[in-house]
């Protein structure tokens, strides 16, 4: 039986990202894998296999650990795809000719992750306790498999900090006690909501490309992965990371793109000081409605009506709160 192995579009820039030896060593390790399938080990869920490569072995190309598919349930039974790729270790030094790519250090990433799987552990922690509402509406992390999913249907990796994020909670339910984040109560969006926006957001890029007739007119970066939204279903504002710098942004309705000097930990980490200190918070502050989490106060009259400002000893109507 002929295997025929895939070697999708973000899988070849991956490589080119990591140094020219890399495209030449996982070519050979797939035709390996088109005799031997399973050379690999199994990951986990059926279908999934990881295998390395021995930075020894190949030029200008650092240790890998490539993932792949093979067969059912995932492929027919006679296709493998590559899924990821990822450098363990720097690449070797290149000389004077060429500089080496640039690896991320895994001791700077395993910290970011912590930093986010703390942050977010003490705002469900605080959700659980005071605003319950908010917290079933959180949906459960994703799996590995399926943000690989969502790398391949971008064309983009997304940065270690927002892949903890979503290992712990693959976005909220649309139910009005979604929002998460100030200053707006930020909704998480689920993946699926993720890849429509992302898709959105490049095709108006491209037809504003040619409508202004200026091929760099740049609205929405390529690296740019929407993750927050005004809710989960209205997505016309929303916070984004850059997958190149690991810096959250903003977009509204109109074309107005900014990015800030915050990344997702710093973001997540000022949220849940807010709510464990509310009396030190300033800008919008917490409240609750109705076992909810809402940043306030709100300017919809009947929301105002019923909010009351958290101070963590007391709530206080929205009458006696002050900002």
């Amino acid at each position: 039986m002929t295997v025929h192995v895939d070697l999708p579009d973000h899988i070849r820039a991956r490589c080119t990202e990591l140094g020219d030896g890399v495209l030449y060593a996982v070519k050979t390790l797939a035709r390996h894998l088109a005799d031997d399938p399973r050379l690999g080990e199994r990951a986990g869920r059926p279908g999934l296999y990881t295998a390395t490569i021995d930075s020894d072995t190949f030029d200008a190309c650092p240790p890998l650990i490539v993932r792949y598919a093979y067969g059912p349930p995932l492929l027919d039974v006679d296709r493998i795809e590559i899924r990821d790729i990822e450098a363990t270790g720097p690449l070797p030094d290149a000389g004077d000719e060429q500089a080496p790519a640039a690896v991320p250090d895994p001791r700077v990433q395993q910290i970011a992750a912590r930093q986010v799987t703390d942050a977010w552990r003490r705002i469900t922690s605080w959700f659980e306790q005071h605003a319950p509402a908010s917290h079933a509406a959180l949906l459960p992390g994703a799996s590995t498999y399926e943000i690989a999913a969502l790398e391949q249907a971008l064309g983009v990796r997304v940065p270690v900090e927002l892949r903890a994020l979503w290992l712990l909670c693959a976005g909220g339910e649309d139910t009005p006690g979604a929002g998460v984040m100030p200053d707006y109560g930020w909704a998480l969006m689920p993946l699926g909501t993720v890849a429509t926006s992302y898709r959105w957001h490049r095709e108006n890029q491209r037809e504003l490309g040619v409508g202004l007739g200026v091929e760099d007119a740049m609205v929405w970066k390529p690296s740019w992965i929407p993750f927050c939204s005004w809710s989960v279903t209205d997505t016309s504002i929303g916070l984004f990371i850059d997958a190149e710098t690991g810096k959250v942004g903003h977009w509204d309705d109109t074309t107005v793109r900014t990015v800030e000097d915050q990344t997702l930990s710093m973001l997540l980490e000022e949220t849940a000081d807010k709510l464990a200190n509310p009396q030190l918070a300033t800008g919008y502050l917490p409240g609750l409605i109705g076992g909810r989490l809402v940043w306030g106060p709100p300017l919809a009259a009947d929301e105002a009506a019923l909010w009351e400002r958290f101070t963590g000893w007391r709530t206080e109507t929205r009458k006696g709160a002050d900002r």
